[in-house]
């Protein structure tokens, strides 16, 4: 550790494995992780910043999350400008207003967190922040399901929701669709080409071409990718699904029970 910063590259801390490919696969592995290593880390790097703002985003399946709008600062070798505070009753046990100083880090080195406030430079400037009662992005109501702690939109049509899903199907850990990253899922939307997941598969050639910045090469190449998910384990389609406590590894699960969709739909309790 106290040698981290005089090394030539940036690291998180080390890993300590069984250096044996045969004693690997007997130990084998979890649904996370090896059993056959194990990683430390250094505590992580930590920085002051203040939060200039607090904004609320909208997931894939409603939940709004406030988000820190910090000044950017430099933290274990990237800049960071956002940090989620997770939910409002996280709000409340942190005691984050806007305008404060704040202790910010990385958790893992890789997800910005505001660690702590530092209350003694408050000036009675800062402002409390509270949730919104209508969606920000569509203006339907706001409830917080009982034993939840997040706030969600009650509207299945909303904008946010249906753009975080389709960027969610075709992510690397879903259907793996290359090339067909949030810009271009953005992009489809605005121009209503899709407005949902399964509307992928059916654009056509000149859908796709008719996106800015898109030539012959780029347009085959989408539609190739688009065309190679449907090779994908209905594992994967079914964590692309984004139904609501469906991971990856419990998709896993359910497909060797239900080896179509058939008879997922019909499974009984």
């Amino acid at each position: 550790e106290e040698k981290r910063k005089d090394l030539p590259y940036e690291t998180d801390g080390v890993v300590i494995k069984v250096n044996d490919f045969g004693y690997q696969r007997k130990l084998g592995q979890t649904s996370r992780n090896p059993r056959w290593a194990i990683a430390y880390k250094f505590p992580p790097e930590e920085e002051v910043t203040r939060i200039l703002d607090i904004k609320v985003s909208v997931g894939r399946t409603g939940a709004l999350t406030p988000v820190a709008v910090l000044r950017s600062v430099t933290v274990a070798g990237s800049t960071i400008s956002n940090a989620t505070l997770h939910n409002e009753d996280e709000i409340r046990r942190k005691d984050v207003k806007v305008g404060d100083w704040v202790v910010v880090h990385k958790a893992g080195d890789v997800i910005p967190e505001i660690v702590k406030v530092i209350k003694e430079r408050r000036d009675g400037s800062q402002q409390e922040f509270r949730m919104p009662g209508k969606c920000p992005v569509c203006g339907s109501d706001v409830i917080k399901p009982e034993g939840e702690v997040a706030l969600r939109c009650t509207s299945m049509a909303c904008p946010a929701q249906q753009y975080e899903r389709i960027v969610h199907f075709a992510s690397k850990g879903a259907m793996d669709i290359e090339g067909l990253g949030p810009a271009i899922v953005e992009k489809f939307l605005d121009k209503k080409l899709i407005k949902d997941s399964a509307d992928i598969y059916y654009l056509k050639y000149d859908d796709v071409f008719s996106l800015e910045n898109f030539k012959e090469k780029s347009t085959k190449n989408l539609l190739g990718a688009i065309e190679e998910s449907k090779k994908k384990p209905l594992s994967r389609l079914l964590f692309a699904m984004g139904i609501r406590y469906v991971g990856s590894h419990t998709a896993v699960v359910l497909t060797r029970v239900f080896t179509d969709l058939d008879s997922l739909m019909h499974a009984r309790y």
